[in-house]
């Protein structure tokens, strides 16, 4: 496929930024973007380390570790639920910084106080935007924050589309040194490297929403065998597969189909009533729902969130967030787990990825993590008052 094929996608995602199509390069998924930005850090860079969050994705982590580099984890603010900018970890052997724009929640001054810290040294300033494609973190004249922006069109994100991602390099990358104009050529080569999709690649992108559909109707004990069957044989591209909780890729770094890239760009030529949509939705959430229960406070009405996450008070030991996701899940409603457990949905060797499991250093990010409930916001706005006033019900008996 030649990059024409991907320009009008292009030109969408710089006229939503006010940036250049020609700094925005497309593949398969966001992960795929994110472990090519990696690779080419540690041939420019050598051996080192990336700052990032336990409070985020394992698909978000493998790509670091894919890369042969380290990642190392700082804690989270619980209002913007980034790095604390001031206690990120930043030092000679940092090649990469990542903040995060959890859940969609822009928090400019403070992703600045970062950035700023971050240019006096080597690392790069990685911007994770997959929650909240088309938006960046800016300083204050406006323009963006980032060396690289991570933007996604996968499942369950600002999109209903299933597949795609982006990455944005910031051409101001290249006035930094030698070494980072180095960076940024190699970086832009090896993005143009990148395979095609093969033929059943192809056709299980087409296939996935008929594919989940059938999975759900199925009795687990049959949906869950075929599943893995219909994984192992690439017939099923899950949002994650086993072997992603194993500190791998789910494969090799891929550009997506024409269909995928044709999907995206319809639906971010309405993004405005997609971002509307869900702003009234969290609007409601953020005006109704009980002060019992602690709401991030830099969430704003100007963002638009992919999900609206709710922090549950209590000792961990009476599973409060588990007791309210079950209680509305029983009155049908579904709320979501992001990001309980850590590197969600969880992995079992700790060491692999660097990551103590009692947090020891990290007070902010386990109490999240222990306490944590998000509630969707593609709803409409009579179930989203529902959603409410049976949070608020809950939260009156057992808060």
């Amino acid at each position: 496929m030649t990059p024409s094929n991907f320009r009008p996608l292009q030109n969408r995602l710089a006229e939503l930024t006010d940036t250049r199509a020609e700094d925005w390069f497309l593949f398969m998924r966001a992960r795929h973007g994110m472990a090519t930005v990696y690779q080419t850090l540690h041939q420019c860079f050598g051996q080192g380390t990336v700052t990032t969050q336990a409070y985020t994705c394992v698909t978000a982590v493998n790509p670091i570790l894919v890369a042969g580099l380290k990642p190392e984890y700082g804690d989270i603010d619980p209002d913007s639920i980034a790095l604390v900018p001031d206690e990120a970890p930043l030092h000679a052997q940092t090649r990469a910084v990542v903040w995060q724009n959890t859940f969609g929640i822009l928090a400019d001054s403070k992703a600045a106080l970062l950035r700023s810290r971050v240019r006096g040294t080597q690392a790069i300033f990685l911007e994770d935007s997959a929650h909240c494609v088309g938006s960046m973190v800016r300083d204050s004249q406006g323009e963006p924050l980032a060396d690289i922006s991570v933007h996604s069109f996968g499942v369950e994100k600002l999109l209903p589309t299933k597949f795609g991602g982006a990455i944005w390099i910031n051409p101001c990358l290249e006035e930094r040194s030698p070494q980072h104009q180095r960076f940024v050529k190699e970086l832009r080569a090896a993005c143009a490297g990148v395979r095609s999709p093969q033929s059943r690649e192809e056709k299980a992108m087409h296939r996935y929403f008929n594919q989940v559909r059938m999975l759900n109707h199925l009795p687990r004990a049959f949906s869950a065998p075929l599943r893995q069957r219909l994984i192992k044989t690439d017939r099923f591209l899950a949002p994650i597969i086993p072997r992603e909780q194993q500190g791998k890729l789910d494969r090799v770094p891929a550009l997506p189909s024409k269909w995928v890239a044709d999907q995206a760009l319809s639906q971010l030529k309405n993004i405005e009533d997609t971002r509307r949509r869900r702003q009234q939705v969290q609007h409601i959430y953020q005006e109704k729902l009980t002060r019992r229960l602690q709401i991030p406070a830099d969430i704003r009405d100007s963002q638009a969130l992919v999900r609206f996450p709710l922090f549950v008070n209590g000792a961990p030991s009476e599973n409060a967030a588990e007791r309210l996701f079950s209680f509305l899940r029983e009155k049908g409603y579904y709320p979501g787990r992001w990001y309980r457990p850590a590197l969600f949905p969880g992995v079992k060797d700790y060491e692999l990825y660097n990551l103590d499991p009692e947090f020891s250093d990290l007070p902010n990010t386990r109490r999240l993590i222990e306490s944590v409930i998000n509630l969707p916001t593609q709803e409409s706005i009579a179930r989203a008052q529902e959603i409410v006033a049976l949070v608020n019900q809950w939260a009156e008996d057992n808060c």
